[in-house]
């Protein structure tokens, strides 16, 4: 017996229509969640390394 071709779903592991992401519009918010959580994180981890960066060059430059 073969499977046909399918994926499993990026939230809850289910399984997904071909080509997509998430196995329903419920698991699809979440993953947006999650998503814009994650780039708000990173967001954040570049301005505080720009902050310490510039900290330090004034440090270094006084």
């Amino acid at each position: 017996m073969a499977v046909g071709e399918h994926s499993h779903c990026k939230v809850c592991g289910k399984v997904a229509p071909p080509g997509a992401d998430t196995c329903s519009a419920a698991c699809q918010e979440i993953r947006d969640a999650r998503l814009r959580t994650r780039r708000n994180w990173s967001a954040l981890l570049y301005i505080l390394i720009v902050v310490f960066a510039f900290l330090l060059l004034i440090e270094l430059l006084h």
